[in-house]
Order: C-alpha cells, then sequence, then structure tokens
C-alpha cells in the first residue's frame, strides 16, 4: 500500500463520498418519506457534517485548497436544496 496521496486521489475519493451521499439521500427520498421528514434532514446534517470533516482533513494535509474543499461542500449542499425544492413541487402536484 502506497503511503502517499496525491491531490487528484484524494479529491476522486471526496467526490465519491459527496456522490454517494447524494445517491443514499435521493433513494430515502424515493422511498421513505418526502424531504420534510425529520429522518432525512438528521442524515443529511450527519453525512454533510462527515464530508466536511473529510475536507477539512485533506485541507490540512495539503491535498486541496480551502476553496476547493469549500466549492465541493456547497455543490453537494446546493444538490440537496434541490432535491427538497423537487420534493416540495412533488409533495404540492399530489394534494391538488
Amino acid at each position: 500500500m502506497s503511503e502517499t496521496l496525491s491531490k487528484s486521489e484524494a479529491l476522486n475519493i471526496l467526490y465519491k463520498d459527496a456522490d454517494n451521499i447524494r445517491y443514499s439521500l435521493s433513494k430515502q427520498r424515493n422511498f421513505l418519506c418526502l424531504t420534510d421528514c425529520p429522518a432525512f434532514e438528521e442524515v443529511a446534517d450527519t453525512k454533510i457534517y462527515g464530508l466536511t470533516c473529510e475536507v477539512k482533513f485533506a485541507v490540512n494535509c495539503g491535498l486541496l485548497s480551502p476553496t476547493e474543499g469549500q466549492a465541493l461542500i456547497k455543490d453537494l449542499e446546493n444538490d440537496l436544496d434541490q432535491m427538497r425544492l423537487e420534493a416540495l413541487k412533488d409533495k404540492k402536484g399530489q394534494s391538488k
């Protein structure tokens, strides 16, 4: 096993983790509850916090810049906001 990690390897790992969060929350939204469900928000907050810790570690190790780390987290948060908006539209459409 290599004892060094390149910047591209670190970014690939972090983006994969972010994609896993998107996927799992999308599945939760589709199969368990809409995004107004407290469990959805708790899972989202917990997973984003965990990814934020990973990003902070990578920044502290010099594997990515603070700007890159902030962009990764912001992209994920924007995607989750979009998921919430879509769920609200779906919910309003069902109540008509």
